[in-house]
């Protein structure tokens, strides 16, 4: 693989659209310096923002930053339907294109998640093999990491579905994780307990086909919580579950971030624990930062896309920048594609 990285970034999408996106740009061509970017939006917007972001800074990155200039824009109104319809042109659409036509190794948004969804589906293309791409991301644990997936891209998942994600999640966990080989990733599903007579049929299903399947490590079924203990690698559930359980943990987060803060701010707390502890709580706050985690990848697409929240800061959507550095150091989309050959799903769908 070249040593040149590539990517492709919308500039118009999430709440804050260039003015987190343009800051986050230029501190990434800072820090990689192999790193070139095709940024999308009106041209004359974006060299206004990237020259005011350029005076902050001593180094000069331009002749590493493209702007394509684009007009049409995704709003979060826009439905999927709408989008590739009418949204072939915007800003969103133009970086996938770039991801298609192999210009670039992967795209970042924080835009609409069904708009993105439909378009990397008609754009890219799925996988041969898979039937629903699914969307996930790395969160912290106590050994290191979890792929949690899917995080909202289905909320309705068959059996069939989520032993798929089990198959991509896995591909996907093994560039967060030094282990080697299937057997030892350790894959469960979220259920609403532990005991194997819970949940719905499906999920009672999906467990049956991971545990006869070879090339899952399925450990059985856990409860949200268990997600952070480090007691698994891959946790596997439909769009609906996932997202709640990640949006949930990230308000949880918050709070005790800004319960945190309220304490350090107490002069009595200052003179009982001194400096040491206040260093120690601020960089426990730091850790846990949900920003810190931001982007998450669309796995079982023909292409590394990754998605920002919508309001995501400079410092969130760098950190999804980071996320697609990775995702496209280690190719993840030909990752899924080779293990979607290797699973015999291709032939079963053929033949199906």
């Amino acid at each position: 693989m070249s040593s040149q990285l590539r990517l492709a970034v919308d500039a118009m999408g999430g709440d804050l659209g260039p003015r987190s996106v343009v800051p986050a740009c230029i501190r990434f061509l800072q820090n990689f310096p192999e790193a070139q970017l095709k940024l999308f939006g009106p041209r004359a917007e974006l060299q206004t923002l990237v020259h005011q972001e350029l005076q902050r800074h001593r180094r000069r990155v331009t002749r590493r930053l493209e702007i394509v200039h684009c007009e049409q824009v995704i709003t979060q109104e826009c439905n999927p339907l709408q989008a590739v319809r009418h949204k072939r042109d915007s800003t969103m659409a133009m970086a996938l294109k770039s991801v298609a036509a192999g210009n670039v190794q992967a795209a970042v948004t924080s835009g609409n998640t069904g708009a993105l969804l439909a378009l990397s589906r008609s754009i890219l293309g799925n996988i041969q093999g898979v039937r629903k791409p699914a969307l996930g991301k790395s969160v912290p644990s106590g050994t290191g990491s979890c792929y949690l997936l899917d995080l909202g891209a289905n909320v309705d998942c068959s059996a069939e579905d989520l032993l798929q994600f089990a198959r991509m999640g896995i591909e996907a966990q093994r560039i967060h994780t030094a282990r080697k080989g299937v057997k030892d990733i350790k894959v469960a599903l979220l259920n609403i307990g532990a005991e194997a007579h819970k949940g719905s049929a499906e999920i009672r299903r999906a467990a049956e086909l991971l545990e006869a399947d070879p090339g899952v490590n399925y450990v059985g079924f856990v409860e949200g919580h268990d997600i952070f203990t480090g007691s698994v690698d891959v946790v596997v559930c439909d769009g609906l579950m996932g997202n709640v359980a990640m949006k949930s943990a990230e308000g949880v987060i918050r709070l005790m971030g800004q319960k945190a803060f309220t304490i350090e701010k107490r002069g009595c707390f200052k003179r009982f624990f001194g400096q040491l502890a206040i260093k120690l709580l601020r960089k426990w706050r730091t850790q846990v930062e949900p920003a810190r985690y931001n982007g998450a990848s669309f796995v079982g697409v023909k292409g590394n896309v990754i998605k920002s929240h919508g309001g995501a800061s400079s410092e969130a959507f760098y950190r999804a920048m980071v996320t697609a550095k990775e995702c496209a150091d280690a190719d993840l989309a030909a990752r899924v594609d080779a293990a979607m050959a290797q699973s015999g799903e291709r032939r079963s769908m053929d033949e199906g």
